[in-house]
Formats: structure tokens, sequence, C-alpha cells
């Protein structure tokens, strides 16, 4: 179901320097994991009440991922920004 949702995203790092990239839509978590499109060098982590993960095995993957599912990259500040504004809708 790839509709026509808002797609944000923050790239961060776990404690063994595994590059992430968080996702999230005012359309909420359930939409992400619904219309988010990956290949096999990605791990998606999606769980109920947590915002969609998207972990890198291969380094560039995360930059095509983003690229193909239309995702806006954030900064830090953008990201507390939106995610302030959405956060009654976000994890639905």
């Amino acid at each position: 179901m790839r509709g026509d949702i808002d797609l944000y995203g923050h790239y961060v790092f776990t404690h063994g320097w595994r590059r992430v990239l968080t996702i999230m839509s005012p359309a909420g978590t359930a939409a992400v994991r619904d219309s988010i499109r990956v290949d096999s060098d990605v791990e998606i982590f999606a769980a109920a009440g947590t915002l969609v993960q998207l972990h890198e095995r291969r380094a560039g993957a995360l930059d095509r991922t983003a690229a193909l599912n239309n995702i806006r990259i954030l900064d830090k500040a953008e990201w507390d920004a939106l995610k302030s504004r959405f956060a009654d809708s976000i994890y639905r």
C-alpha cells in the first residue's frame, strides 16, 4: 500500500556504530510499515508503539531506501519539532 503519505526520517547510529534511519509519518507507524519498500540490504524493525527503524546492512542502502520511498531526511532540530507536532498520531 504505497499511498501518498508523508515520510520523515532521521539518521542515527546504534551503540555499535550501525547506521539507522528512524521514520515517522503523521499517518502513523502502521502506515509507514505498510508502505515502506526496502531491499535485502536493509532490516526493518517495527514494534507496536515505536517508530519504524531501518538498519543498514551495506553502506549506501539507507540512502537508496530514502530516495526510493521519498523520505524527507531531517536534522535533529527539525525531527524534534515534527515529532512533537505529530505526537498524537505517529505511534498508531
